[in-house]
């Protein structure tokens, strides 16, 4: 334990809380952590160190020190409201209730227990403004004209009343939003800063400047604002749907879900509340619970909101129903034929199934509706071969430029670009677009390449001395699909493309099942336990599962592909449990592999080691380093293809790829550019084409700017030149 006098404390708080004021927060809670090693019972170091945790959205941390801050001075106010604030962020019941039964016991002042408790109690869901002494009939004709859409009336009104109400804090937030409806931005902003000056504890006048600020493209602004009208009241519905959908855009849809969960505790039936928990479902990758939820937003729209329909249509996209997935996507642009949502997301769709003219108009229609969605730019230059003197390069760098372009569409609109500018062979410029993208990236997503170098050496660990071929285990599935898997952009949705176009196989594209279950059967505690403490039931029951689960969501199929990833981390495991399986690892020059990766942008919380040179290279070493323990243990249970020995020699390397798989030779796997399938990975164009030489050496076109890469490849000694 550090050892620290009273005058060491003194100053090293001094020096934690400059770093506090300054936005150091960092270095602010290694000075605060600091003192709390060398003594827990320093209150303000716990306050302070709750407050960053709350700021940065690391709640359950923030909780934990707020509650020791109580408890060591239970009569500070300050303490009391942080506590409350990081509970009406974050808080489920529980912890709610925790909050409360110390508040009631605790010796502070009055005034605060009492406004703490109305705050989770009586003006939980709406707040009670100053009204300055108007009438209740004057505010209610007022707000009968805003519901009436009569906006401009309102404003009058709102405008007379205040001559003799001036310090109606409720008037001046209905003017505001009056104003704001008819695009007077600056009278409103104005007017809804004034109304918060006039209550600064009106929930709703911060909720609806949130918006107002969202729709200026003022996100950073807009968020402190919804904070703060839900720390206000934690059971406004606007306030949480808001702020709910702040937290999915920024990564913790779990977040998000816990206040959406209260929404739909007090009865909350409305169509935003359903769209959001559908989309936080979404990014938690929980798409049957996403369908759910945007079913549940067109009921409670009576089918009319175009919006939900087309949600709910992205959610059955994801799910495989493809033609349910259509047919809504029409009914949402019948609905609204300017819907942006159905637009893209019908563009995608088609683009999936390689309908590439039909979804190249909805992409560009896309553009004229949401001019600055950086996401509907990346999606169309996916299939978009650009040409020199395209107008749609000058478009783009023209939206680049735009100052209210956010930080994501910024991102997505970069990567769209460098991918232009490489089709145009316009190698010069492409770095600076595409350097600052994964940059963005890199800044929204942090990855730790520790972390996969240690879960590596775990995963390794589990699997290491054992015998592999002497394993007998009774009762497994005579399943045997076939695996495919590498590192990505290293050819594995070419491979994939070329065995489902076999009459006997259907494409299942990154299904992911088995590799994640088999990672489960593993995991104790922060480690992994070894295999040989595996029974052979759970071992069988890995393939029984695996078989069940693509019976669902492939019914009659009867040998699939897998083109999952991650799969050669557990190629071992998954061998002994279904041993008529099949892998296929792909290999690409690591050069040409990580440039690939580097020009893309994986799906949110995928890949994230992909947005940093040296962290490419890192990850690539410990691709190689997995191959190599498979490869010195079961080198035959896998077949490894080498991309640039397919693309210069097809036939042959497709007839040995359509053996190793145990399949009769088919010619349609040299036509696998004609098959219909539907394909959701970034190669979704080139899957479509013919085989070709056009990628290989493609990195030295960016020799100069891949230094860290190349540096790193070739100090580990996966590159010899």
């Amino acid at each position: 334990m550090t050892v620290m006098t009273a005058t060491d404390i003194q100053t090293t708080y001094a020096q934690a809380l400059a770093h506090h004021n300054a936005g150091r927060l960092e270095e602010a809670l290694r000075l605060y952590g600091a003192i709390i090693e060398a003594n827990p019972k320093i209150a303000e170091a716990h306050f302070q160190v709750g407050r960053i945790f709350t700021a940065s959205n690391r709640f359950d941390r923030a909780f934990q020190h707020l509650s020791t801050a109580a408890q060591l001075r239970p009569g500070e106010s300050a303490v009391w409201h942080a506590w409350a604030e990081a509970v009406a962020l974050a808080g489920d019941t529980a912890t709610e209730a925790d909050f409360l039964r110390m508040l009631k016991r605790a010796p502070v002042n009055v005034e605060t227990r009492l406004r703490l408790q109305d705050r989770f109690g009586a003006h939980r869901a709406k707040t009670r403004p100053t009204t300055g002494g108007a009438k209740p009939a004057e505010i209610q004709r007022l707000l009968a004209l805003m519901a009436a859409g009569r906006h401009a009336d309102a404003e009058r009104g709102a405008v007379t009343a205040l001559k003799a109400h001036p310090a109606s804090a409720l008037l001046l937030n209905i003017l505001a939003t009056a104003q704001a409806a008819q695009g007077k931005a600056s009278l409103a902003e104005a007017n809804f800063r004034q109304s918060i000056k006039a209550d600064p504890n009106y929930a709703e006048a911060y909720d609806n400047l949130g918006r107002f600020l969202v729709d200026q493209k003022r996100e950073e602004e807009a968020t402190r604002a919804f904070r703060t009208a839900v720390t206000l009241a934690p059971g406004l519905p606007s306030a949480l749907v808001n702020l709910g959908t702040v937290f999915i855009k920024t990564g913790r849809p779990e977040t998000a879900l816990l206040l959406f969960e209260r929404a739909l505790a007090a009865g909350v039936d409305a169509p935003p509340l359903h769209m959001a928990v559908g989309n936080a479902h979404t990014k938690l990758r929980n798409f049957a619970k996403a369908e759910q939820a945007q079913e549940r937003a067109v009921r409670a729209s009576d089918g009319k909101s175009a919006l939900a329909v087309a949600l709910l249509a992205q959610a059955q996209a994801r799910l495989d129903k493809d033609d349910l997935a259509m047919e809504n996507f029409n009914r949402a642009l019948a609905l609204d034929p300017d819907s942006a949502v159905a637009t893209g997301g019908k563009a995608t769709l088609l683009q999936a199934f390689g309908a590439f003219d039909e979804a190249d108009a909805l992409f560009r229609r896309g553009f004229e509706l949401d001019p600055l969605n950086g996401e509907n730019y990346r999606a169309f230059i996916t299939s978009h071969k650009t040409k020199p003197g395209d107008p749609v390069v000058d478009l783009m760098l023209q939206r680049y430029e735009d100052p209210r372009l956010l930080p994501t569409d910024r991102m997505n609109l970069g990567f769209a670009i460098a991918k232009a500018l490489d089709d145009t062979r316009d190698y010069d410029r492409v770095f600076r677009y595409l350097d600052e993208a994964n940059a963005l990236m890199r800044q929204s997503a942090p990855y730790e390449i520790e972390h996969r170098i240690q879960h590596v050496e775990l995963t390794k660990a589990a699997f290491d001395d054992f015998d592999w071929h002497g394993a007998r285990i009774e009762g497994t599935t005579d399943f045997a699909p076939i695996f495919v898997t590498g590192m990505p952009r290293s050819g594995t949705t070419l491979i994939e493309q070329i065995i489902a176009s076999h009459s006997t196989v259907q494409g299942a594209g990154e299904v992911g099942e088995c590799a994640r279950s088999a990672q489960l059967l593993l995991a104790e505690g922060k480690g992994a336990k070894h295999v040989s403490r595996l029974t052979p039931t759970e071992i069988a029951g890995l393939g029984h599962d695996f078989k069940a689960f693509i019976g669902t969501k492939f019914p009659g199929a009867d040998r699939i592909t897998d083109k999952s990833i991650q799969t050669y981390m557990y190629l071992g495991l998954m061998k002994l449990a279904m041993p008529k399986s099949r892998f296929v690892i792909v290999r690409r020059d690591p050069r040409d592999n990580l440039l690939s990766i580097y020009k893309n942008k994986f799906p949110d919380d995928t890949h994230l080691y992909a947005y940093d040179q040296r962290d490419l290279a890192a990850f690539y070493d410990t691709f190689v380093d997995m191959i190599e323990f498979w490869r010195e243990r079961v080198p035959d249970w896998f077949y490894e293809v080498q991309y640039e020995e397919l693309v210069a020699n097809p036939e042959e390397e497709t007839r040995k790829l359509i053996a190793a798989c145990g399949l009769d030779w088919e010619d349609a796997c040299l036509s696998f550019h004609e098959n219909k399938r539907k394909v959701e990975t970034l190669s979704v164009y080139q899957v479509r084409q013919p085989i070709s030489k056009a990628s290989v050496k493609a990195w030295q076109h960016y020799e100069k700017e891949l230094k860290p890469m190349l540096d790193a490849l070739r100090e580990a000694g996966h590159v010899a030149d």
